[in-house]
């Protein structure tokens, strides 16, 4: 990586850019102040109803001022002292969260255990009870370390970085990787915040990034080498040791399609800057061109349909990728060739599209058997596969002729269907699997037009 502190200050033209896309995301000063009196009542109501030893603070983007305009999301902790169990923590924190939400909209949320999600007011709270720790030596859940993250950003964040750590949060929600969820594989927001302390800024980061070459490593805290941190971290794409946590990876959820994608874009905005980047448009379905897409392609495609199970998109997107690149595996062992897959949520019903370049075989297959100085093993195979005279010969290993369990990509799919447990299916996704239905692509066109659209126009012809 090249020296960040060598690189030269933006040009005109990104000043301009970055400006006018500030502007648009920029909360407005009536927006901060009218969040801050929600916040602040919100906190003094919750402050009352707990306990004095429970310290009650806001954490998060709007406590750091990094938020975007309209995120109306706030985090806020409920910090106990270790004289509580963590049986009680997760007690009391459930039911003083689920009484300041009493009369609105509220669910339970994991992390490493339960905590309130509520909306209340146009606001989504996140009501998180955790333990107060000074040092990550004292941490008990995974949550004790959030306080510790904003407290580091505060101390370390000019003012003027807090508008860049925006700039990057839209451009990477422009390009469909912001976010840590298993459903995006992108960047947490804690994230963003600790890449332009790094890099400094946004147009920094993106020039810096755009001319990656090798897996992009930070590690401004503990200062472990290079060669340390690959072997902790060997399928990481991204390597970003919390300042707070020596042994935690921040950049865990980044994949290599996700960081691909970035410096692809970040090239793009580097030669032809332009604010499409940060507000892309959506295009409209256009079923002319679907169909034309469909007639040139000299494939199949099939999506499996099953209802949504019911875990949080944290456990289910992972299951539902492990799911399409497992059924991918099991059609290649079958001889047949999955071009690519795709998978999304909608009413209820989760779609996992499956295109196939090989879809349709022979009824027989040739079966190699193990060479021939091997005698009874020869003979046990001879048996087994019924081979009679004259032998089959191919180099030192005698051949016999079978019949294929599925001579069609259809076929295979529909066994997957009627008895998903042999291929392995995630655990989720099997109690579903009652409800599951193969569609052909006439089916995929009708129900779910949109989707096969987005799919189709990434793969285009």
């Amino acid at each position: 990586m090249s020296n960040i502190q060598n690189i030269q200050l933006a040009t005109g033209k990104y000043d301009k850019i970055l400006a006018a896309v500030l502007k648009r995301i920029k909360p407005s000063p009536q927006e901060m102040k009218d969040d801050q009196e929600f916040i602040s009542s919100f906190v003094k109501k919750l402050d009352a109803m707990t306990p004095k030893d429970v310290q009650i603070i806001l954490a998060g983007s709007t406590s750091r001022g990094t938020n975007l305009r309209g995120d109306r999301d706030f985090d806020v902790f409920m910090l106990f002292p270790k004289t509580y169990s963590t049986k009680e923590l997760m007690k009391y924190g459930l039911e003083w969260g689920k009484k300041i939400a009493k009369g609105s909209k509220w669910e339970l949320a994991y992390a490493q255990h339960p905590y309130v999600r509520a909306w209340i007011e146009g606001h989504e709270m996140d009501i998180v009870p955790s333990y107060k720790i000074s040092e990550i030596s004292e941490k008990e859940t995974a949550v004790d370390r959030t306080p510790l993250h904003a407290q580091y950003i505060l101390s370390h964040i000019r003012e003027e970085q807090k508008d860049d750590v925006r700039l990057l949060k839209k451009f990477l929600k422009g390009i469909g990787i912001y976010g840590a969820e298993g459903k995006i594989q992108g960047f947490s927001g804690y994230q963003c915040e600790l890449l332009i302390l790094a890099y400094g800024s946004f147009i920094n980061f993106v020039k810096e990034i755009a001319i990656l070459k090798e897996i992009p490593i930070f590690d401004p805290e503990f200062k472990k080498s290079r060669e340390n941190l690959i072997k902790m971290f060997p399928e990481a794409a991204m390597i970003y040791i919390d300042p707070v946590d020596s042994n935690r990876n921040v950049a865990a959820a980044v994949s290599k399609t996700s960081l691909s994608l970035l410096i692809y874009t970040a090239r793009k905005f580097l030669k032809q800057p332009s604010e499409k980047f940060f507000f892309p448009s959506d295009e409209k379905l256009d079923k002319g061109w679907m169909e034309k897409q469909l007639k040139g392609r000299d494939s199949q495609i099939f999506a499996i349909e099953f209802n949504t199970p019911n875990s949080v998109e944290d456990i289910r997107w992972p299951q539902y990728y492990k799911f399409a690149h497992k059924l991918a595996d099991r059609a290649k062992d079958n001889n047949f060739s999955v071009f690519d897959t795709d998978v999304t949520e909608k009413k209820g019903k989760c779609i996992v599209v499956f295109e196939f370049e090989i879809y349709q075989l022979p009824r027989i297959k040739k079966v190699s058997g193990p060479p021939l100085w091997y005698e009874e093993d020869v003979e046990e195979f001879m048996k087994s596969h019924k081979v009679t005279e004259p032998i089959w010969f191919e180099h030192d290993k005698i051949l016999a002729l079978d019949k294929r369990k599925f001579v069609n990509a259809e076929g295979f799919l529909q066994d997957v269907v009627k008895k998903p447990a042999p291929y392995g299916v995630p655990p989720d996704i099997l109690k579903n699997m009652k409800s599951a239905k193969l569609l052909d692509i006439k089916i995929v066109k009708k129900k779910y037009p949109e989707f096969l659209f987005a799919y189709l126009k990434k793969r285009n012809i």
